[in-house]
């Protein structure tokens, strides 16, 4: 008996954590659709419908990123790429926003509170990219 009650508050919590996960991947293709879609497309495949209004923007396929990667998932470049803050970035960079700079909490920019939350919001945004490779 004392086995049994002590199952349950473990699956208790392993049914928390996987909630928590579900609502990140959600979230992460809440912030692709509201955010990436538009140019990547809903499919990721780089055929989104604001390409008829902004000229000569050429996104990328974002399903063969491990593809063309040896297959492996590139997350932390990925994560760089979509963040924008890395380095000096070329001019070329300037077809795409600076999430990590436009999903700052606004008057609390650059703050760690701030910083850790487009950190969480960006992981789940690469997670969901990640789900969509083709294999």
């Amino acid at each position: 008996m004392v086995a049994r009650l002590g199952a349950i508050p473990l699956a208790i919590i392993a049914l928390g954590l996987a909630a928590g996960v579900a609502s990140a991947e959600v979230s992460g293709k809440q912030d692709y659709i509201k955010n990436c879609a538009g140019c990547h497309g809903a499919d990721g495949k780089g055929h989104g419908p604001d390409l008829y209004v902004l000229p000569g923007v050429a996104p990328p396929d974002l399903t063969t990123l491990a593809k063309r990667n040896g297959g492996v998932f590139p997350f932390q470049a990925t994560e760089d790429a979509i963040d924008g803050r890395k380095g000096i970035p070329p001019h070329k960079r300037f077809d795409m926003p600076f999430w990590g700079v436009t999903m700052q909490a606004p008057g609390k920019e650059f703050t760690p509170e701030s910083n850790a939350k487009v950190k969480a919001r960006l992981d789940a945004l690469v997670r969901y990219i990640e789900s969509i490779q083709q294999h």
